[in-house]
């Protein structure tokens, strides 16, 4: 049966209109927001890490002594074990960071930030600062962004208490 309507499957919409208006936008921004940070750092040729290398740095940097396991730092960045492997491993050969087996548990690799990678992240981090301020910030307003954040907070939270109770 042809659908007789001017607008084709209008009636099997997914979402209402505002919750259209808002998931898809956000649906771009998560697959588009690192890279195009990433793109826009690099184009500014002063910098040496990207985006990914910048936030481990950053968690390390924040337990200096006791460091942080691969599993946690995977979980913070939202990326596979292997990929968080290979990030720490090319920035091992570069001395940003060693990782060594935890000494309470053998299984658990332990990643510490080194001197080296304290001072990239001093050098570097003031460029990924001004792009995130640039592509992000620069066209909201005060109020806007601290409204988006109280919204993010919660949809963060119901998320952490949906992923809890799942096996």
């Amino acid at each position: 049966m042809a659908n007789q309507s001017s607008e084709p499957y209008a009636e099997n919409k997914l979402f209402s209109e505002v919750e259209s208006s808002f998931w898809f936008p956000l649906v771009e921004i998560s697959a588009n927001l690192v890279r195009v940070i990433d793109k826009q750092t690099k184009s500014k040729m002063q910098v040496q890490t990207n985006f990914a290398e910048v936030a481990l740095l950053a968690y390390l940097a924040d337990v200096f002594e006791s460091g942080m396991s691969m599993t946690e730092l995977s979980n913070r960045l939202n990326l596979s074990a292997s990929r968080v492997t290979r990030i720490i491993q090319e920035m091992e050969a570069k001395d940003l960071v060693t990782g060594n087996q935890s000494k309470l548990d053998k299984r658990r690799v332990i990643v510490r930030i080194t001197k080296v990678g304290v001072a990239r992240l001093n050098e570097d981090s003031p460029v990924h600062i001004d792009t995130i301020r640039e592509v992000v910030f620069s066209k909201l307003s005060e109020a806007e962004m601290k409204t988006l954040a109280k919204l993010l907070a919660r949809i963060t939270q119901n998320l952490a208490d949906v992923d809890h109770n799942l096996p």
